[in-house]
């Protein structure tokens, strides 16, 4: 869904409503094919309208699903989308420098919002680092193959302390370590 800016323009008063059902599962598999494995319908609810400072501000939600690989086997896992978008056009490119860094501040390119492409970055923004499979969120083990194991930090650190507390000075050089001490 594309909106052109002539279009919002119309909506000083009161914003543009809207409800649409849209798919974007091609465009994301395009886009990122090694991350997004599946992604249903998403109902789009929100609105958009023209600021005083002549802005495109455009606020939605997003609900639906996705399925993308777990971060530790690859397996497909299945994740609910339920998220706020909230996100404003400016015009010109120096009004950018009027925004912090935290604020959602775009630059509406050749006078259209494309609502689609927010959604779907928006939706890619929203994905934990983590993504477990709930079958590994109920196990401990971790990977492993030949010649190599995957380890918590935590195991790795009582490993490395343990090698620390083991690696105890030979007595005879005992006096060389005092004469360094000083």
């Amino acid at each position: 869904m594309k909106l052109a800016k002539r279009q919002i323009q119309k909506y000083h008063d009161e914003p543009l409503s809207f409800k649409e059902d849209i798919s974007l599962e091609d465009v994301a598999k395009e886009r990122f094919p090694k991350t997004v494995l599946a992604l249903s319908q998403l109902t789009v609810t929100g609105e958009v309208s023209y600021s005083r400072e002549n802005d495109v501000l455009f606020n939605a939600t997003v609900k639906g699903k996705i399925t993308v690989p777990s971060s530790r086997s690859l397996l497909p896992v299945e994740l609910p989308l339920d998220l706020m978008i909230n996100e404003r056009y400016v015009e010109k490119e120096e009004r950018l420098e009027h925004f912090e860094e935290t604020e959602a501040a775009f630059l509406l390119e050749n006078d259209m919002l494309d609502v689609d492409q927010s959604v779907l970055d928006n939706i890619m923004a929203s994905l934990p680092l983590q993504i477990l499979t709930d079958e590994e969120k109920q196990s401990d083990d971790l990977p492993a193959g030949k010649d190599w194991v995957v380890v918590s930090e935590d195991d790795f650190e009582k490993e490395s302390s343990a090698e620390k507390d083991s690696e105890k000075l030979d007595p005879r050089l005992a006096k060389l370590d005092d004469f360094f001490k000083e």
